[in-house]
């Protein structure tokens, strides 16, 4: 259960790929899901870590870990909603294992910077076959990331379910 929940956290971050698409169509669109206010156009930090949880979806989403790897810091580290953590090793181990991601972005990449470090949150629903069974879910994902040498890197994931 602690590798599923682990997991389950991990993908939703690593699996938005329409977010892009959602960002631009959003204020045109309303859904049931949406707000009825109108929707402001995003900020230039929201549309740089929409595109890099775009990038990480899509090497997630084609298994290549070796890519993936490339946005986790070496200290990076993943709390789940049952309190255990899993370090990038162990996530990139298990995530590789994963199949058949789909994923719908519930909100927009919300962002707070500080120089070299920012925290997003964002919510998805995501759904796919993990440790060999079907699962949809829908999570909340809040990362610090780190900006090392021009590249922004995740360096700590928080995730918790959101009712659906």
């Amino acid at each position: 259960m602690k590798t599923f929940l682990l997991s389950l956290g991990a993908a939703a971050l690593l699996t938005l790929p329409a977010a892009g698409q959602l960002a631009t169509t959003a204020a045109a669109q309303p859904t049931a899901t949406s707000p009825t206010r109108p929707t402001a156009a995003l900020t230039a930090d929201e549309q740089l870590f929409t595109t890099l949880v775009g990038q990480v979806s899509t090497a997630l989403e084609k298994g290549d870990m070796t890519a993936l790897g490339k946005y986790m810091a070496p200290e990076y580290v993943h709390y789940t909603p049952d309190n255990s953590s899993g370090g990038r090793t162990e996530e990139l181990a298990h995530l590789g294992t994963w199949t058949g991601m789909s994923v719908k972005l519930r909100s927009p990449v919300k962002v707070n910077h500080y120089g070299n470090t920012a925290i997003t949150v964002s919510t998805s629903t995501f759904s796919g076959t993990a440790e060999g069974h079907p699962f949809t879910s829908t999570i909340q994902m809040m990362i610090a990331w780190v900006l090392r040498d021009g590249k922004w890197q995740m360096a700590v994931v928080q995730s918790k379910p959101v009712p659906a």
